[in-house]
């Protein structure tokens, strides 16, 4: 290695240990399809940061029995390291930048990438990425709340995306503990409470630019589209739209049809994509400086916040709030 090299490497672990991601979430005008054929067109309005010690990222959005929308997001405070699943109502003349998020479901283990789905009896179903607790959970809508079914992969599994393609469930998602930015594992099974089964060419694809998952899947102009991470350079760089050609039980493919790449008041990742009917719903990155992170990680490292891969505490359903 070079001294130059040395140098420059030196640089990245230090602003690697102080500097810190800044995510928020925003709002296109503009649907996923339309964002399919002609890319981003259409300025992003993102929500005013809340203060410089929290986060918000990985939105999802979930339609109620009742009609009722509501905005998921995780909400990250910088000194736990924690991240909780905070909601807000959609309402159709409200303004996107005055959503007022709330606290929605908190655990003793870190929480992040709501999943909402419904099945087709119209059910609705709920998975989070919670790999602290060693497993992918899920739960169920029952009576206007949600009931813990139990974990359905036991893996540390990050950002769960399902996806029913009419007779058969499939679940796209990577490992913390193999290759989490490249490695893109696949289940298949034919109830979302499974059981869930391994496809026999996992990892299906490997490529950091293109492989963990970036929101759900959606149909565009007749194709099957996967939002994909671009994490060939950072974490949460870009977002690449697939096109999925093959999905069976022998085999994968996917092409790629476009990449998106940050916004200037967020330029340094765009991770997830989310259809929100005319709109969608994104999610960016900054690299940021607070001098109060240095104590903050000196802090974390001595109280060992850093924490192992475990079987960390799950909510159940009494901090689950009813869903209205």
């Amino acid at each position: 290695m070079t001294f130059g090299s040395k140098i420059t490497d030196t640089i990245g672990k230090l602003h690697r240990k102080f500097w810190r991601e800044e995510w928020n979430v925003g709002v296109i005008a503009q649907s996923a399809e339309e964002i399919f054929r002609n890319g981003i067109t259409q300025p992003v309005r993102w929500l005013p940061q809340r203060s410089p010690w929290e986060m918000l990222a990985d939105p999802s959005v979930v339609t109620t029995p009742n009609g009722n929308r509501f905005l998921l997001t995780e909400r990250m405070n910088h000194w736990s390291g924690r991240g909780e699943i905070w909601s807000a109502p959609i309402l159709a003349s409200a303004d996107f930048a005055k959503l007022e998020l709330a606290p929605w479901i908190h655990a003793s283990c870190h929480l992040s990438y709501p999943f909402p789905f419904h099945d087709d009896g119209g059910s609705l179903w709920f998975m989070m990425e919670s790999w602290e607790s060693g497993a992918l959970h899920l739960w169920r809508e029952e009576e206007g709340a949600l009931r813990h079914i139990g974990p359905v992969i036991e893996a540390p599994v990050l950002d769960a995306t399902p996806w029913y393609d009419g007779s058969e469930w499939w679940l796209f998602c990577t490992f913390r503990n193999d290759g989490s930015n490249e490695r893109l594992q696949l289940f298949y099974s034919s109830h979302p409470a499974g059981p869930w089964v391994a496809h026999p060419a996992n990892p299906i694809k490997q490529d950091r630019a293109s492989s963990r998952p970036a929101g759900p899947l959606f149909w565009a102009d007749g194709k099957l589209v996967r939002p994909a991470q671009d994490c060939s350079k950072t974490y949460g760089g870009a977002i690449v739209l697939n096109e999925v050609v093959r999905l069976d039980h022998e085999g994968f493919q996917e092409v790629e049809v476009r990449r998106l790449a940050p916004d200037v008041a967020y330029p340094d990742g765009l991770h997830t994509l989310c259809p929100a009917g005319d709109q969608t719903i994104v999610d960016g990155k900054r690299w940021a400086f607070q001098v109060l992170d240095v104590p903050c990680k000196l802090a974390s490292a001595l109280q060992g916040r850093v924490r192992p891969l475990g079987r960390a505490g799950l909510p159940g359903r009494a901090f689950l709030p009813r869903i209205r």
